[in-house]
């Protein structure tokens, strides 16, 4: 057989066929790139919903069904000892805050300093008289650090305690837990001082935990195990949920948006796949004499299929090599272009970053390795089938 070389400078190396194959690679590396992409903005989503979740209140959280409560030793040895780390007890209730004329209810959180560095990664130190706010919230009602506020807190029930208390803070810290609804209602105050301003010294409503395990690829099963397992060492009367819990529905159906988008992209390399056969007609079509003398050399119609195949091969490698440059710049697009911002009161998020792991990467490339093949190999076995009399026509045409 002669070399694959010589076959493919024949046909492809001159100026015209080589631009038009330039532009089919083109837009098969764009069509895999836009499949990436798609995933990887659904990957992103999630991996950025999870950890700005999972950043605001640990892996697990839970809560007694008749309010305020506190952990006994006992309890707390237990926790440790089924593999739970970095509990915290905090106080979460709502209020008012209002500045400057303007109002909006948020959810408060008194928390340990170092307890919930410890349990989130979030550096976030309230002292006495002043508050950490969620981004959204210093955005929209243009609060700046070192600006006063006030907060409007329940104190009970009872007589005249039932009176709200209204409570001036200095804005310490502007919080970022990257989740649109997070930063736009949290406010983080001293555990202490909200529990002598609502009369549960030394209570709290909810604890929260870490698993020790962290391992990343099989961590939501880890979490799912020792929730079941937290929740027969406590009893009935408490209630323990996964970080992601508000959000479980959310992230579902994600999920299968992921793979039906996925599904129905195949289109577009399906597409593309025909531009590379409109290639291959056309350069058959154009180079049927030059075919014809590789032929009477002694090239069999196996062998001339052989030789499409490595260069189809060829071309779906280069492709899927260069889909990355477009998936960065995908990538780039969406962290840097204000056109791409989402709104962050319907998506939760603003901005988000490709997420693609190699499985997705392993699928995607093998999906339109085998679409090519599918579809290409109808047309070069009817080409192949043309017989060397035919080629000889052309010859002499």
């Amino acid at each position: 057989m002669l070399p694959l070389n010589t076959f493919t400078k024949t046909l492809i190396f001159d100026r015209s066929n080589l631009k038009f194959a330039i532009g089919v690679w083109l837009g098969l590396s764009f069509s895999i790139a836009v499949i990436l992409s798609t995933i990887g903005i659904m990957d992103g989503f999630t991996k950025t919903m999870r950890s700005g979740l999972q950043s605001s209140m640990g892996d697990l959280y839970f809560y007694s069904r008749s309010g305020f409560f506190e952990l006994t030793p006992d309890e707390e040895q237990t926790i440790e000892d089924i593999g739970l780390v970095d509990l915290t007890g905090y106080i979460e209730t709502q209020a008012f805050l209002v500045y400057e004329g303007s109002s909006k209810g948020v959810a408060v959180k008194g928390i340990d300093p170092t307890e919930f560095s410890n349990l989130s990664g979030l550096s976030i130190s309230p002292e006495e008289g002043k508050v950490a706010i969620g981004a959204q919230l210093a955005k929209q009602l243009k609060i700046k650090e070192g600006e006063e506020l006030v907060i409007v807190l329940a104190k009970g029930n009872k007589g005249m305690e039932g009176l709200p208390s209204l409570n001036r803070f200095t804005v310490s810290e502007i919080v970022n837990h990257g989740i649109y609804e997070k930063d736009l209602r949290f406010v983080y105050m001293n555990r202490e001082e909200l529990s002598q301003i609502l009369g549960v010294t030394g209570k709290r409503n909810v604890y929260a935990v870490n698993v020790k395990d962290r391992n990343q690829k099989n961590l939501t099963n880890i979490i799912e195990n020792f929730r079941f397992q937290l929740e027969d060492q406590l009893g009935l009367d408490y209630r323990v949920k996964p970080y992601w819990y508000d959000y479980d529905t959310l992230l579902k159906a994600v999920e299968i948006q992921k793979l039906t988008i996925g599904l129905v992209l195949q289109i577009i390399v399906v597409v593309s796949i025909f531009n590379v056969l409109s290639f291959i007609t056309f350069l058959d079509d154009r180079k049927s004499q030059q075919i014809f003398l590789f032929q009477a050399l002694g090239m069999g119609p196996k062998d001339i299929r052989k030789t499409w195949y490595t260069v189809i091969t060829l071309l779906w490698v280069c492709s899927c090599a260069f889909s990355q440059v477009f998936v960065e710049i995908f990538n780039f697009a969406l962290g840097n272009l204000s056109i791409l911002q989402l709104p962050g009161s319907v998506y939760n998020l603003e901005r988000i970053e490709l997420s693609i792991g190699a499985s997705d990467y392993i699928l995607v490339f093998a999906s339109t390795l085998f679409w090519m093949f599918l579809i290409l190999s109808f047309a070069l076995y009817r080409m192949s089938k043309k017989s060397i009399l035919s080629g000889l026509r052309e010859e002499f045409a």
